[in-house]
């Protein structure tokens, strides 16, 4: 089963002043774009945009199969000549790696009431695993003669496992919640900055392009 859990944000103090140099000509006191100053101020407070992703899968050792290692889904397995049953959980940090961000991603709207961030593509930021041989499940749910199996087999079944998983599609899964914690984190950016009124918006770049096309 996929259990999602919510936000791992990396964010700095959310706190800055959006200053003006005013005096003088010329290119060195020329006032900043505002997206400019937004784009800079989300790559100093915020690096990360995750969201956790618990995958679980069941490894099945059976020495009397043709495939000695199978992985099956904790929904789909059945009771059967089972010999050895191996949980695997896998956890993903999926999200945003904000520095991926440039200026051609932070967009005003041509009244200046708001401001759009084309999201850069999600990917896996972290990922680990653990495994274990559940002796009392074996008992429970096997029939026949089982035999023990060994610390390297059980190895073996948590790298398939984990090789399941990572060819997974994250994006379906956790998608809207990666979308809105980002926004989460743009809306505080902005406002720090002293745009109160202005409304933020998130869009993957693709969805853009449709929109402008």
């Amino acid at each position: 089963m996929k259990h999602l859990h919510i936000i791992y944000m990396y964010l700095g103090v959310l706190m800055a002043v959006l200053s003006v140099a005013a005096c003088g000509g010329g290119k060195g006191n020329e006032v900043p774009r505002v997206e400019s100053v937004i784009l800079s101020n989300i790559k100093q407070k915020a690096d990360l945009v995750t969201t956790e992703v618990k995958v679980r899968k069941l490894a099945i050792y059976d020495s009397s199969a043709h495939e000695t290692f199978v992985l099956k889904d904790p929904r789909t397995w059945k009771y059967g000549e089972r010999k050895c049953i191996v949980p695997v959980e896998v956890t993903i940090k999926y999200g945003y790696d904000l520095r991926d961000l440039t200026i051609e991603d932070v967009k005003l709207t041509d009244d200046s009431t708001a401001v759009v961030i084309l999201l850069p593509k999600p990917k896996v930021i972290d990922s680990g695993y653990e495994a274990k041989v559940e002796e009392g499940s074996v008992v429970r749910m096997s029939s026949g003669l089982r035999d023990r199996i060994s610390h390297e087999e059980v190895d073996k079944l948590m790298v398939q496992a984990y090789q399941s998983v990572m060819k997974e599609d994250f994006l379906a899964m956790v998608g809207k919640d990666i979308e809105h914690n980002a926004k989460v984190v743009f809306e505080s950016i902005v406002r720090s900055l002293g745009m109160k009124n202005m409304s933020v918006v998130v869009m993957r770049k693709e969805d853009w392009k449709e929109l402008k096309d």
